[in-house]
C-alpha cells in the first residue's frame, strides 16, 4: 500500500510539472478507483521520466507511458455546451494518450479564455492497469460578461479605453483585459495631469438576465496635480535654472501652454534620459539620479516637484585609441569623433572648435554618436555582422584629475553579400515596377544606405499602405555568411473618380469629370482625363505617362487638351489652348538618378477679348500656333516626391520654339530650378512598425529667362503671385508681382502686359513637419522678382512673403492651404491661398 501511495503521489506529480503552468491537474477518482489512478498515474510519470531523456537516447517505444480512452465526460459546464468543451480538449473515445496528450489538452482549455479553473480526473479498473479509461473533465466557467461600464470616469472617453483594450461585452470575463484597461486609465488619467486615487472594479449581477454580469469600473480621478515649483538637491556643477531647462517636465507658466500638468511619464524619461544624457555630454558619467518626490497640497492641487542628484566628478579625455579595423584607415575612423564642429555657426564666426581631442571635457553622447556613425560606415560597405565596441576606462591626468580612455575595439568579419531580394505582399503592382526602385541587387556587397534609399523609394510611390514594414535582413540558408532581403507591401486604393458641378460668373453652370490612375494595370503608369462641360464651358484634358516604355528604362508621356486657364480669371478676355505634346526621358549610363529628356509640343492658342474697344489688349491678338522643342536635364534624389526630408533635385530645361520648327513664335525659353533637404530631428518612431514625425529644412531656388520674341504668346512669359498661375509667391495674389514692384490686380494705369517679364528669380525656404505619407505642416519664408530684361535680374530687390502652410493629401490629389504674409505690397499683409495639386 505504501508502494501505491508512493507512486500517486509521484504520478500526481509528473503529471502537475507537466502541465507548463497550469493551476491544478488532479489525477484520481473514488472509492475503489483509487488503486487504478494510482497504476495510472506510475504509468504516466514513467512516461515523463522516459521524455525528459529523449533529448539524450533513443526514441520511447510508441506505448511506453500511454493509456486507452474509453470516454470523456464534461463537469461543471453550464453556459458552454459539453460539445465546445470536448472540442477544446481534442480528446475522444478511443484515443491513446500520454502526459503530452494531456497537458496539451489542458492548455487549449485555458488558451479559449473560457474558464476560472480546470480539472482533469481519471476513473478506471484498479485491477488492469492496461484497461481503458475515463477521463473527467471538471471545469469552472469564468461569469458571462453582457456590459462593461466605467463609473467616475470624466477627463477620459471610457469609449477610448474599452476600444484599445478590446474590453466589450458579449463574452467571459477576461481577467488580463480587465488589468490592461485599469492600467490604461490610470496612464491615460496621469497624462492629464490627474493621479488616480482609486481603480478598481466588480461584478454586478443583472437581475433580469440571470447568469450575465456587469463589468464596473469604479474610478477615483483625485485632483489635478499642476507643478508649481521644480528643485534639484545635490547638484554641485549646474545650478537649478540651468537644469528646469533641460527637463521636458516644466513647471506651470504665466501663458495657458505653460499649465504645468504633471505627467508621470515625461517625468520618468527625463529622470531616466534627459538628464543623465545631458551630464554625460558634459563629462559627468557617473551622475545618477537619487530619488525624487512631488508633494501636493490637496487644497490647490500645486505641487513641489524635488530632484535628488549625485553628479559625480567630470572626466576629460585622456587618450582615444582604435584596434582591430583593417578596411579603413585608423586616421579616417578618428575622424568621426575627433570632427570640427560648430557648423553653420563656425561659417558665420560664431561657434566651431574640436571634439574628441585629448584634455578637452568628455563628452559620451558624442562618442557614442560617432560609434553609431562608425557601425552605419562599415554596414554601408557590406559588414553587416561588424561590431564596434565602446570601451572607457577610467584614469587620472598627470594632475590627478579624473580622466577617461576610451577605444573602439572593432570586429570587422567578412563582408556580407546580397544572395536574395524578395517582395512580398504586392498583390496588384508588378514586380517589376518594385525593383526598378531597389538599389540593392544579388551578387552586391550589403550596404544599409542603398538598402535605406530603396525602401524609402517603394514607400515614395504611394502605392502601398504606410509605414511600410521594414525590410527584413535573413542569414543565407546556404551558410554563406551571404543575406535574403525580404521587402513586405500591402496595396493601397490608388485611383479616384470624380465628378461635380459649378457655378461661375463667366461660365454659368457647368459641370465636370474627372478620372486619375498612378498605377494603370498595376505597372505605374498614369492616366489622367478631366471633361468640363456646360453652356459656356468645354473643356478636356487627357494624359498618359509611362515610366518604362515598351519595358525599357525610357519614360514617356502624352498629353491632349483643348482647355482654358482653369484658376484665374482676367476681366479683359480669355484664352484656349488646343494641342498636344509628347516628352520621353533617357536615363544617363552612370548616374541611375538622372535623365535627358526631350519633347515636343504643338498647339493653337485663341484669345477671347470680352469688350470690343479695349484694342490694346492681350486678348486682341490673333490667333497662333506654337512648335516647341524641349530639352532638359534632371537629377532626383528626393527621398519622397511630395514630401521629402533629405535628398537634392535639379533640373535644366530648354524651350525652343518657331525658327526652323514652324509655328507664329520665335523665341527660347530657359529654366533652371533645385532643392535641397536636410532632416533636422524627429519624434516618435521608437515601436517596430511605427512613423515617427520628421522634421527638415528645405531650401528651393529657381530662375528662367526668354530670349527671343515671344510677344505672340505673352502667357509664355514670366508672371509672379499667388500659387494658382505663373511663378507662385506666397503673400501676394496671383500676377500682383511685376517688373514694376508691387502692382495691385485692378490697379489704375497697369496693363495686363506690364505685369509679365521676360526673367524671374524666386528663392523659398522652408522647416517642415512631416507628420506621415498624408499631412505635412510648414513654415516657410519666399522671396522673388520679374523684369523685363535678363539684364536687369537683382537679388537685392526681391518681394518677399512668410508663413505658415498646410498640406493633406486626398482621393483628389493634393490640397495645400498656406496662409502668408506679404511684407513688400501696399499696404502689408496677410493673403490666404488654396491649391490643389502637387507642390508649391
Amino acid at each position: 500500500m505504501k508502494h501505491r501511495e508512493r507512486a500517486a503521489e509521484a504520478g500526481n506529480t509528473a503529471v502537475r510539472a507537466g502541465g507548463g503552468g497550469v493551476r491544478r491537474v488532479v489525477v484520481a477518482g473514488k472509492g475503489h478507483v483509487r488503486t487504478r489512478a494510482a497504476a495510472l498515474a506510475a504509468v504516466l510519470f514513467c512516461g515523463a521520466l522516459w521524455g525528459a531523456q529523449v533529448a539524450y537516447g533513443q526514441e520511447p517505444p510508441e506505448a511506453q507511458g500511454t493509456v486507452v480512452v474509453d470516454g470523456v465526460r464534461v463537469e461543471g459546464a453550464q453556459r458552454r455546451p459539453e460539445s465546445a468543451v470536448l472540442a477544446d480538449v481534442g480528446i475522444r473515445s478511443g484515443d491513446t494518450v500520454d502526459y503530452r496528450a494531456i497537458q496539451r489538452a489542458i492548455h487549449r482549455l485555458w488558451a479559449s479564455g473560457q474558464y476560472s479553473d480546470v480539472q482533469v480526473l481519471v476513473e478506471g479498473e484498479p485491477s488492469d492497469v492496461a484497461a481503458p479509461v475515463t477521463l473527467i473533465v471538471r471545469v469552472v466557467e469564468q461569469p458571462y460578461i453582457a456590459q462593461v461600464e466605467f463609473r467616475g470616469l470624466e477627463s477620459v472617453r471610457a469609449s477610448t479605453i474599452r476600444d484599445t483594450v478590446g474590453l466589450r461585452g458579449g463574452g467571459p470575463l477576461r481577467p488580463a483585459k480587465v488589468a490592461e484597461a485599469k492600467e490604461m486609465t490610470r496612464r491615460l488619467l496621469a497624462k492629464k495631469g490627474l493621479q488616480a486615487r482609486r481603480v478598481e472594479h466588480r461584478l454586478e449581477e443583472i437581475p433580469e438576465r440571470p447568469g450575465e454580469h456587469r463589468l464596473v469600473f469604479e474610478v477615483d480621478e483625485g485632483q489635478r496635480v499642476a507643478i508649481a515649483e521644480i528643485e534639484f538637491e545635490g547638484n554641485e556643477n549646474f545650478p537649478d535654472d540651468r537644469l528646469r531647462k533641460v527637463l521636458k517636465t516644466k513647471k506651470e507658466g504665466f501663458f495657458w501652454f505653460r499649465d504645468g500638468t504633471y505627467n508621470e511619464e515625461k517625468l520618468r524619461s527625463d529622470l531616466r534620459e534627459t538628464l543623465p544624457t545631458f551630464y554625460a555630454a558634459n563629462g559627468y558619467i557617473d551622475f545618477v539620479v537619487t530619488g525624487d518626490s512631488l508633494i501636493v497640497d490637496p487644497e490647490t492641487g500645486k505641487a513641489r516637484l524635488v530632484i535628488k542628484v549625485h553628479e559625480g566628478p567630470q572626466y576629460r579625455l585622456a587618450g582615444f585609441d582604435i584596434r582591430g579595423n583593417r578596411r579603413f584607415a585608423t586616421d579616417d575612423l578618428r575622424r568621426y569623433f575627433e570632427q570640427e564642429r560648430g557648423g553653420l555657426l563656425r561659417t558665420l564666426g560664431l561657434g566651431g572648435g574640436s571634439s574628441g581631442q585629448k584634455g578637452e571635457v568628455f563628452d559620451q553622447v558624442a562618442f557614442q554618436e560617432a560609434t553609431d556613425r562608425v557601425a552605419q560606415l562599415y554596414r554601408n560597405q557590406g559588414y553587416l555582422r561588424a561590431q564596434v565596441e565602446p570601451r572607457i576606462e577610467r584614469t587620472q591626468t598627470e594632475d590627478g584629475e579624473p580622466a577617461v580612455r576610451v577605444v573602439w575595439d572593432i570586429i570587422e568579419r567578412e563582408p556580407a553579400h546580397v544572395r536574395r531580394v524578395a517582395i512580398e505582399g504586392n498583390t496588384r503592382t508588378h514586380e517589376k515596377v518594385i525593383r526598378e526602385r531597389i538599389f540593392v541587387l544579388p551578387g552586391d556587397v550589403y550596404s544599409e544606405e542603398l538598402l535605406i534609399q530603396s525602401y524609402q523609394n517603394i514607400m515614395a510611390l504611394g502605392f502601398f499602405e504606410t509605414p511600410l514594414p521594414l525590410p527584413e535582413i535573413q542569414d543565407a540558408q546556404d551558410g554563406s555568411g551571404d543575406v535574403d532581403i525580404i521587402f513586405r507591401v500591402t496595396e493601397r486604393q490608388t485611383g479616384s473618380f470624380n465628378f461635380g458641378t459649378a457655378v461661375g460668373g463667366g461660365t454659368g453652370l457647368s459641370g465636370f469629370i474627372g478620372f486619375d490612375e498612378p498605377n494603370l494595370f498595376g505597372q505605374a503608369k498614369s492616366g489622367h482625363l478631366r471633361w468640363e462641360f456646360g453652356r459656356y464651358s468645354n473643356n478636356i484634358e487627357a494624359s498618359y505617362g509611362d515610366p518604362s516604355v515598351l519595358g525599357s528604362r525610357v519614360s514617356g508621356s502624352l498629353a491632349l487638351f483643348s482647355a482654358r486657364d482653369r484658376f484665374i480669371t482676367f476681366s479683359e478676355g480669355q484664352r484656349r489652348r488646343t494641342g498636344g505634346g509628347v516628352r520621353f526621358g533617357f536615363p544617363l549610363p552612370l548616374d541611375p538618378w538622372s535623365r535627358f529628356v526631350v519633347g515636343y509640343s504643338l498647339s493653337r492658342t485663341t484669345y477671347e477679348q470680352f469688350t470690343a474697344d479695349e484694342r490694346a489688349s492681350l486678348f486682341a491678338l490673333p490667333p497662333g500656333v506654337q512648335s516647341t522643342i524641349s530639352l532638359g536635364l534632371t537629377r532626383n534624389r528626393l527621398n519622397h516626391p511630395l514630401f521629402p526630408t533629405s535628398g537634392t533635385r535639379q533640373e535644366i530645361f530648354a524651350e525652343l520654339s518657331g525658327g526652323i520648327l514652324g509655328g507664329d513664335g520665335d523665341f527660347q525659353k530657359y529654366t533652371a530650378s533645385g532643392s535641397w533637404y536636410v532632416p533636422v530631428g524627429q519624434v516618435g518612431g521608437g515601436q517596430p512598425g511605427s512613423r515617427p514625425i520628421r522634421f527638415a529644412l528645405g531650401f528651393n531656388a529657381e530662375a528662367g529667362v526668354i530670349v527671343g520674341d515671344a510677344s505672340r504668346f505673352p502667357f509664355e512669359r514670366f508672371w509672379m503671385g499667388g500659387v494658382q498661375f505663373g511663378r507662385p509667391l506666397r503673400g501676394y495674389d496671383e500676377t500682383t508681382v511685376t517688373p514694376l514692384g508691387y502692382r495691385a490686380r485692378g490697379a489704375p494705369g497697369v496693363a495686363l502686359e506690364d505685369r509679365f517679364g521676360d526673367a524671374y528669380l524666386r528663392l523659398s525656404a522652408e522647416y517642415a513637419v512631416r507628420f506621415n505619407d498624408n499631412l505635412s505642416l510648414s513654415l516657410f519664408y519666399d522671396a522673388g522678382g520679374v523684369w523685363r530684361e535678363p539684364g536687369q535680374i537683382n537679388p537685392t530687390r526681391l518681394l518677399r512673403g512668410a508663413g505658415i502652410g498646410v498640406t493633406l493629401v486626398t482621393p483628389f490629389g493634393p490640397l495645400g492651404l498656406d496662409y502668408a504674409y506679404g511684407f513688400d505690397k501696399t499696404p502689408p499683409g496677410w493673403q490666404l491661398h488654396f491649391k490643389l495639386g502637387q507642390g508649391f
